[in-house]
Order: C-alpha cells, then structure tokens, then sequence
C-alpha cells in the first residue's frame, strides 16, 4: 500500500442543523444535502481543489495553496448565506499530510477537523498558519478569535476566522477548552435551561395567579430517546444514557410533569407522529434529538416541539470533543437554578460524578442499557459495567446506586440468594448516599431494601419521602410508596400513588400489575382484570399479567377462563404455579397435585411464599403455615403482599393468622 507526503491546505465543511433536521423530515435533509452538494463541488473545482470525501454532511477538501483554499470557503459562505436554506461551518488548516489510496491522514487534517467543528454557523474559522499565508492578501481579512486547546494536539492552536461580506460576527465569549468542562451535562443544562425559560416566560403570560388545568398541561414534556447517529451501532447505549440523563435532571422541577423512561423510550425506533406521541403521553411538550459519536469526537443535536401541531420551537446542534467530562455538573446545574430563580432543590455541591472518568462513565451508561432488559443474563450483564466503573471511579456515587438497583433486582427475582443479594444492595445504596446525598437513586433502593427485605415499614416510609423530595416526579420513587401503602393495608392511598405513577409513566406495564394486585387485594377483581390487560397491551409477553388476570377469574369463579388465561403465562415458574391453582379449583385434583410436585421440586428454595399461597388455596392449612414460617425465616420478599392477598384467605379464621401479621408488624386483618 503506496504512501507519499504533501504539504496540502485542508478544508473541512458541515452543515449546521442536519442531524437534527434528518430526525425530523429526512426527505428536507436529503435535499439540503444535495443542495450543499451542488454549490460546493462547482467551487472546490474552480479554485482548484480536490473532492477528498464526504462524512456524513460534512465534506473534506484539499488544495495547494491557503489562498485557493480561502477564497473558494468564501464563495462557498457566501452563496449559502445568500441561499438561506441552511448554513455551513468551515474550517481550514495547512500542513503536510499522508496520502494513501485517494485519502488523507494527517495532523493537518486533524486541526482542521477541529476548527470546523467549533465554528459559528455561517463562519469559516482558520489556524494561525493560515492566518499568516493570507494576511497580505488585500482581498482576505481575518481577526483574531481566541486560543483554543484542540483535541490531540499538542500545543493550543490560535484560531481566527475570514471576514467576508455576509459573515457572522465573532462570538462575544470565548469558549474554554472542552478538557476543563463537563460537556454531556454543560449540554443537559443548556436544554433543561432552554425548556424551563420557555415554560416560565409561558407562565409568565398567563394573568390569572391560580393554576389552571390548561397551565399544569402546558408544563409538561416527554424526552424521546436520542436517535444514535454514530457509525458504530453498538454506541446506542451512548445516545439512550444521554436521554436518560436528561429525564433524570428534568424530574428535579416540581413545576414540570415529566414522562418516565419507559413510556418515552416506547416510541424508539419506530416512526410514528409527534402529535401522536403527544397524545398518548398527555404531554405538551416533546424533546428529540440525536447523537452522533466517533471516537472522541461527538454531535448532539436536539429540538423542542409544541405537540399540538409538531411545530418545532427551540433547536441547536453541539460539536464538542468528549474529554474529561462530569467535573463541573453540580456548579452548573446550582447556576442555572440562580439564572431561573426557580424553588428548585438545592443542586449538589458534592462529586456526583466522581473523578469524572469518561471510561466509568460508559460503563455506567452500558449498564443501564443491559439493565432495562430486566431479564436474568442481562441485569447480570448490567452489575458486571457498573462493577467495572466503580473500578475506575470508586467515587462515582451514580455508580453505587445502579449497581444497588441492579443488585436489589437479582434479589427480588431470585436470580441470586436474596439475603446476600439485598445486603450487598444495601451497601451499595449506603456508598452512594455517604458519596451524595442530593442523589435520589441511592435512597430509593434502600427504601426498597427495608420495604422487601427488613419489613420496616415505617423505615421504608422515610426514606421513600426522602427520595421523593428530591425528585417528586420520579415514577419508581412515586410506585414504591404505592408498594407500602399496599404492604400496610393502606390500599386506597396505594391507589392514588399507582395512579400518580401511571400518569408520569402511563406504558410501564409493572405499573399497571401494581394497581391490578392492590385492586385485587380490595375485590375490585373486574377492574384488576382491566388493569392486567393494559399491562398486556403494552408488552404481550410481560411476565406474572396472564397468571395475575387468571387468578382474578379464579375469584370470581371463572374457571375454564382462568385456566385458558394462566395457560399463556410466558413464565414458566409463574405457569406452573397459576396451573396448580388453576386445575385444584377445576376439581382435577390429579392435575393439581401434579403441578403442585413439579413447582416444590423445581423452586422450594427460592419461593416459599408461593409455595405458602398454594397450600392456603387448596385450604392446607398446617403446610400454608409452616411455609410462611419458612418465608419469614428467609425473609422473603414477597411476603410484602400477606396483608389482604385473597389466595390466603382461607387462613384468616385461624389464629395463627393474625399472629403472624402480628410477627409481620402488621394490623390484624
């Protein structure tokens, strides 16, 4: 493979606005790019220069002298400026370079690389080297702009643009290098700065001082998953974590109603209208964007659009390098809250983030990819990224409590010993709050610890409420008080939280099994049937929503129904129990015992209460008992719902019953 060296001036174009506009209308995108196209090629050829290649929107371009180079990035700026389609970003930097088949390697096509992507739209930003070689043209004029540490180089690279005829001003403020700034959250706070402006000068229309229900619509919004852009597809959890993180500091502004991940994320990759979007989430607002990484070169576009009328009112596009990221999230986001005047929390002025590691970072983000899966292999997957972040950064408190969370679930679902699994949750939930304690997620988990694991309920209670005031539109904070309230026998409270929770996160279908069960709990077995089924609607394979509608039928002596739904149950485990239930009711007795042998053979261990659930239906009374017994002992977590589940009540005129509610630290029923 032949190479050769050339002293070459480079020139690096993009178009401002286009990943954005591509997420958007892609038809206006293609079209834009073959506009862009057409003005440029004609020019490059008429100074002399050579097409190298296209990268993406952009375009790179070589020429001999700086003088060609210069003068067709003018022509170019101004037939586009006069165009007023759309804008470039342009810049140019002179140097030797590598030559190998038809492409260019090189520092020099680094620098202008770079140059390109921190100029202001409309601008052509060029090296001193450039500077120098056309400051004696008469026809060529520039002006300093700033100093500026560029990514894999060196030494700082001074930099100054072409004044032309139609050419921007220089911008008032110079920008910092990107090595001493945290970019991913600088960039969340210019969005979360952004949306709230704009609600507050909504607001601020407004002359009634009472709330409206119209008002508590227009505050609202629902963040979409940020489209990966990236060449590299496996960079998707990159571009999901941003939109994740971003939700997270939304969720912050009590003023806001803010969609969880799950309903927003339910839209990914599929093209459906925004008007649609907005409706099915009951929001007015919606924020989309997309995100493009290579290597440590990074695009993030993103637009706000009145969902009404998909009208977009607030867009802008970020070229940064991503390099020692995260060191100034809480000093940013503390100024923003001052700049809005806003009766927001007090940010943190701790170390979120930790040492701001960029490795850490992608792993935690990798592992929330994993996690949402929820499946054992996957949320296994999940503990083994943020294990390895908090290799890298053991201060990452974020860290700490996903790892808690992702751990807690392995206990919850039995994937692993629940007692050791819920007390290495719970040092990782103690890590993260000692490392911050203005994080919800480390809070959240612990509460879920002391409602699941300990039975202090009142513990639970506390600590759910601290969670909460930190972040009181967070939907799993909000669900997990419907969980003690229905631990408790507080069912209609736990509705209200449920419902509150739904409305937040309305196509999160364990949101829906929540208010189904505390339905049930209350003999509302038709209206838990309904809640079921929307659970299924939403995801037909959910796991526990067919046994659950089955069990339902079973109380209101439906059978041969509840049978036929059980039979669908996707899980074996919860199949096989629902099936046991199921034919004893049927009076197939041989059936019933067969499946009962099958389900204490393949999950005694782990499922005691099930077991106890079993027994209690089929009115064995002294084997439904010591099974309890054997829950407690285990502490098992799903002895949470003992207080009113129906499958007990056959238990409940013997003493022993309300002794062991007693035992529970449970109101006798």
């Amino acid at each position: 493979m032949s190479q050769s060296r050339q002293l070459a001036a480079i020139m690096f174009t993009d178009i401002v606005g286009y990943t954005a506009l591509m997420g958007k209308d892609e038809q206006k995108a293609f079209d834009l790019l073959n506009k862009s196209r057409q003005i440029q090629k004609p020019i490059i050829d008429e100074f002399n220069g050579v097409w190298i290649k296209e990268l993406g929107d952009g375009v790179m371009a070589s020429f001999k002298t700086v003088s060609d180079a210069v003068n067709a990035a003018m022509k170019i700026q101004q037939t586009c400026n006069a165009n007023k389609e759309f804008q470039l970003r342009i810049g140019i930097h002179q140097g030797e370079v590598v030559i190998e088949e038809n492409d260019m390697f090189g520092d020099a096509v680094n620098i202008a690389s770079r140059l390109q992507s921190i100029a202001s739209p409309g601008s052509i930003f060029v090296s001193e080297v450039v500077h120098h070689n056309v400051s004696n043209k008469n026809d060529i004029n520039t002006e300093f702009v700033r100093t500026e540490n560029l990514k894999n180089v060196k030494d700082p690279v001074k930099i100054y643009r072409i004044k032309f005829d139609g050419s921007p001003p220089a911008p008032h403020r110079p920008l910092k290098s990107i090595k001493r700034k945290n970019f991913a959250f600088m960039f969340l706070a210019v969005i979360v700065t952004t949306i709230v402006g704009y609600f507050i000068f909504q607001g601020s229309k407004k002359t009634n001082v009472t709330a409206t229900n119209n008002e508590a619509i227009d505050r609202s919004i629902a963040v979409l998953p940020f489209e990966n852009r990236s060449n590299d597809k496996d960079q998707e959890y990159f571009s999901d974590g941003l939109s994740e993180e971003l939700i997270n500091m939304l969720t912050k502004i009590p003023e806001l109603k803010v969609i969880g991940r799950t309903s927003s994320f339910a839209f990914k990759g599929k093209n459906e209208d925004l008007r649609t979007i907005g409706q099915k989430l009951d929001v007015a607002h919606l924020l989309e964007g997309s995100v493009q990484k290579d290597g440590n070169k990074i695009r993030v576009t993103a637009t706000l659009i009145r969902a009404s009328d998909g009208k977009g009112l607030w867009n802008d596009s970020y070229d940064r390098d991503l390099s020692n990221i995260f060191k100034l999230q809480d000093e940013i986001a503390q100024t923003v809250v001052q700049q809005l005047r806003l009766k927001l929390l007090q940010f943190p002025t701790t170390n979120v983030a930790g040492s701001g590691n960029v490795d850490a970072y992608n792993l935690v983000l990798q592992g929330n990819y994993f996690y949402d899966k929820l499946d054992k292999e996957n949320v296994a997957k999940a503990v083994d990224f943020y294990s390895q972040a908090l290799a890298i950064d053991s201060t990452n408190a974020r860290a700490w409590g996903k790892l808690a969370n992702a751990i807690s679930r392995q206990a919850w679902q039995n994937y692993i010993d629940q007692n050791r699994g819920y007390e290495k949750a719970r040092h990782a939930a103690l890590k993260a709050i000692s490392l911050d304690n203005t994080l919800a997620v480390g809070y959240l988990e612990l509460a879920d610890i002391k409602l699941y694991h300990d039975f202090d309920w009142k513990g639970a209670e506390e600590i759910y409420q601290k969670a909460l005031s930190l972040e009181p539109q967070n939907a799993e904070i909000i669900v997990g008080n419907g969980s003690l309230n229905e631990a408790i026998g507080s069912w209609k409270e736990a509705a209200k939280f449920y419902k509150q929770a739904i409305d937040l996160d309305p196509l999160k279908p364990i949101y829906y099994l929540g208010m189904g069960n505390n339905q049930t709990a209350v003999g509302q077995f038709n209206e838990a049937i309904l809640s079921f089924k929307k659970a299924l609607e939403i995801d037909p394979r959910f796991q526990r929503a067919h046994l659950y509608q089955g069990i339902n039928y079973l109380l209101l002596g439906k059978t041969e129904l509840a049978l036929k739904e059980i039979q669908q149950e996707n899980n074996e485990l919860f199949r096989t129990f629902g099936l046991a239930l199921a034919y004893h009711a049927l009076g197939r007795k041989q059936e019933a015992d067969e499946r009962l042998k099958e389900f204490t053979e393949n999950y005694q261990n782990n499922w005691s209460y099930l077991l106890a659930q079993l027994y209690a239906f089929r009115g064995e009374k002294d084997q439904a008992f010591a099974w309890l017994e054997t829950a407690y002992n285990k502490k098992d977590s799903w002895l949470f719902w003992v207080k009113g589940d129906p499958l007990l009540r056959n238990l409940k005129t013997d003493p022993r019953y309300n002794e062991f509610l007693k035992k529970m630290n449970l109101k006798p029923d």
